[in-house]
């Protein structure tokens, strides 16, 4: 079960969406094992995480993985976000080495990114 600081973030589901407009870029990632879903939006000032969103469906520890996107990432460099990821997730208690796989999938979303269609 994830950690109580993970838990409460997640019941306030920050972030919770997709963004759009102008400049948002979009990546999303499928655990192959166990078919946990990430989806995220962002949208970048220069180098640095101005918005960011997701949508999840899995586990509680890939629910609140993505739920702490939000907090982890806003006015982070894109080049840390692994960095600042873990930080906040470590912050919040941390996860079990069986939740591993959701900060994974988080960065795998990140790096399937591209730029959104209209």
């Amino acid at each position: 079960m994830v950690s109580p600081g993970l838990r409460a973030l997640l019941a306030s589901a920050e972030g919770a969406g997709v963004l759009a407009g102008e400049g948002v870029e979009q990546g999303s990632a499928v655990h192959p094992v166990c078919g946990d879903e990430l989806s995220l939006s962002f949208r970048m000032d220069g180098d640095c995480f101005a918005e960011v969103q997701w949508q999840a469906v899995g586990c509680p520890a890939c629910m609140a993985v993505a739920a702490a996107l939000p907090s982890a990432w806003r006015g982070a460099p894109r080049a840390a976000a692994a960095h600042f990821l873990h930080a906040r997730l470590e912050a919040l208690g941390g996860l079990a080495p069986h939740e591993r796989h959701a900060e994974a999938l988080a960065l795998d979303a990140l790096r399937a990114a591209r730029p959104r269609r209209r």
